[in-house]
């Protein structure tokens, strides 16, 4: 019993159809895991980033129409 609560405790990772030990990866794999790990932050944080410049294009155009909406256009 005492080896299943010890198992259970160690981290796994998934990859395909596959589950290994963390603990037991060469330590270039590991290496690799945290690079993937600070791409996906990465990503994350620039997708964040979009879609508030985007939020905020959006609420310029509106902006615009509504000043534009007062002035009469030239054709």
């Amino acid at each position: 019993m005492e080896n299943q609560n010890l198992n259970k405790s160690q981290k796994k990772i998934k990859f395909g159809e596959n589950e290994y030990l963390f603990d037991d990866l060469p330590e270039e794999a590991k290496s690799l895991i945290s690079g993937l790990r600070a791409a996906d932050a990465q990503i994350n944080m620039h997708q964040d980033a979009l879609k508030l410049i985007s939020y905020s294009k959006e609420k310029m155009i509106v902006d615009l129409k509504n000043f534009l909406d007062d002035i009469n256009p030239v054709s």
